[in-house]
């Protein structure tokens, strides 16, 4: 059977005649520019927000105090502040950017952003390897403006090298899985085992690849390769070990953690004794993948319509791309199909006895494996439907990339929508106060959002010294005594006629607290907006900095 597209076994074969198939013809290189351009928008997009520099986040500001107030040894043996967990070659890397440019959140985010890019990059060869150029174009595509992949590349956390991690596996696959001499296997066994200490979520690939390389093996009776084998997959397993007995056995998830994800339905239920537990694992790890980190669901919230509403919410297009993409790999590359394959299952697993859940930016590192199987689906498709109009192929992949590239376009001319809920203002509200900050003037800093402020006042040097306000949730009746005490120890402070106020609308608990804990705080005091009201009648506002996420007020207080 002759192949026209280098390195393709999925799709690319003589007796198909896809015109997108042959690398030589016009329209084949317009799927190669069409690659080049989406590469170069999804970078493009990355530097917008990493130079946009938008506030941390919490979960941010948990891992960047660590980064700031710790050297490379502490990084590497000491517990990280806030109950942090990251690999020790990411914390290594992302410390040398600090160390060589400083604490902002550009320098914390280098590293992040360079993984991303990478990513973007690295992707490239790998989808060439496996699609032809239009499934490239798709698969480079997605990858370029999944709203999440791009938010991941730009922050202080490990999910944009997990995801580069995933990337370096698949690509030392094509170049090494049929490699016999045994000085290319232990190559591969170096570079796998050396990804192992930039990436939790690298077992799942490299464990998987190993499995389904050698159960493909060991099925077709190929011993030799077995044994062959054994030589990379035993240089990965050693190094999880040391790097587990080192590292990772120290990092078990505590109580608090399981709980917070349990009540998030986050690990697969089992035994099953349910239909909706037994339908659990083709919803997370099927549509809810698709929304998360893939992005190829729209945001429907400002779309009144309810019948447009429910259809855009269906990835019927890109459900039936991924049933495509697994019945033609099965017809065309059972090993490929193992090798993607089995980290899902992995994972699965590692869900249903409560080690690892399916939960949002921890699934990030599985998009390529996802993407890839999409790819081959829509391309397949492509080729039926130019049996009716050569032009329908362009239109499938145009359906399958509109809504990452809406959202972000949106993101882009709309910053303050980027992250959704992690959109914080932290920084912006403490420089509010700064900036109007005058002598005698008191500054109240609510429980909820002293994290933050601890951070940001040494690495901004901010002029004034804000009261660290008690949490009296724990020795509170309710919600009316609980805003007594606040209101009593806010008048406490020394009698001055401006006091500014700053507190979070959303966070509820401190970090390592079981939630839900303390329901009538949440429904009562936030939600029912009944701290805002009790500052109110402190004094009169006269000042105001107001967000989704938080609210500064300056008040200037009643004589009493």
């Amino acid at each position: 059977m002759e192949i026209y597209y280098k390195a393709a076994p999925v799709l690319v074969h003589k007796n198909e005649k896809s015109p997108v198939a042959i690398a030589s013809t016009p329209k084949s290189f317009g799927w190669v520019k069409l690659t080049w351009v989406l590469l170069a928008l999804g970078i493009l997009i990355r530097l917008f927000h990493f130079l946009d520099n938008r506030s941390l986040w919490l979960d941010e500001i948990y891992l960047a105090s660590s980064l700031v107030k710790m050297d490379l040894w502490e990084l590497t043996f000491s517990y990280l502040e806030y109950e942090q967990k990251a690999p020790v070659g990411f914390l290594w890397m992302s410390k040398i950017a600090v160390l060589l440019f400083g604490n902002s959140e550009m320098a914390l985010r280098l590293f992040p952003l360079i993984c991303g890019i990478a990513s973007l990059f690295l992707f490239v060869p790998v989808a060439r390897h496996f699609l032809n150029p239009l499934g490239g174009a798709v698969a480079v595509g997605i990858m370029a403006f999944a709203p999440p992949i791009v938010y991941h590349s730009v922050e202080i956390k490990q999910y944009s090298a997990e995801l580069l991690a995933t990337i370096l596996c698949l690509y030392l696959y094509t170049h090494y899985h049929r490699k016999r001499l045994l000085s290319s296997l232990m190559m591969w066994g170096v570079y796998g085992a050396a990804i192992i200490w930039f990436s939790f979520t690298s077992i799942f690939i490299l464990a998987g690849m190993a499995m389904g390389v050698t159960l493909y093996h060991l099925l077709r009776k190929e011993w030799g390769t077995v044994f062959r084998m054994v030589l990379p997959f035993s240089l990965w397993l050693i190094s999880f070990v040391i790097n587990y007995c080192l590292f990772t056995s120290k990092l078990t998830d505590a109580a608090w953690l399981v709980h917070y994800f349990k009540i998030r339905n986050s690990f697969m239920p089992f035994p099953p004794s349910s239909f909706s537990d037994v339908v659990w694992p083709f919803q997370y790890l099927g549509t809810r993948l698709l929304h998360y980190p893939l992005g190829l669901l729209w945001d429907v919230s400002s779309i009144e319509n309810e019948v447009l509403q429910y259809v855009l919410r269906r990835p019927i297009f890109a459900v039936t791309c991924s049933v495509f993409g697994v019945l033609l790999i099965f017809k065309r590359d059972k090993k490929l199909l193992l090798v993607l394959g089995f980290p899902f299952l992995l994972l699965l697993i590692a869900s249903a006895l409560e080690v690892y859940p399916v939960w949002e930016r921890l699934t990030v590192f599985l998009a390529p494996l996802l993407i890839l199987i999409i790819a081959v689906g829509c391309e397949r498709l492509a080729y039926f439907s130019r049996q009716f109009d050569r032009r329908l192929g362009f239109y499938l992949v145009l359906l399958l990339l509109a809504a990452p590239f809406y959202t972000s376009l949106k993101q882009v001319l709309m910053p303050q929508s980027f992250g959704e809920y992690k959109k914080s203002f932290f920084r912006e509200a403490l420089l509010e106060i700064d900036k109007h900050y005058q002598a005698g003037d008191q500054v109240y800093i609510y429980w909820n959002i002293q994290t933050p402020y601890l951070y940001y006042k040494d690495v901004l040097g901010l002029k004034f010294k804000g009261f660290e306000g008690s949490d009296f949730r724990n020795v509170s009746e309710g919600a009316n005594d609980y805003l007594t005490k606040v209101a009593a120890e806010i008048k406490s402070l020394n009698k001055n006629k401006r006091l500014w106020v700053l507190y979070s609308k959303r966070l509820s608990m401190n970090i390592g607290e079981f939630e839900n804990n303390s329901g009538w705080y949440v429904q009562e005091v936030l939600e029912a907006q009944k701290l805002h009201m009790k500052l109110q009648g402190l004094g009169q506002q006269v000042e105001s900095f107001d967000t989704q996420y938080l609210n500064v007020s300056l008040y200037e207080l009643r004589e009493e």
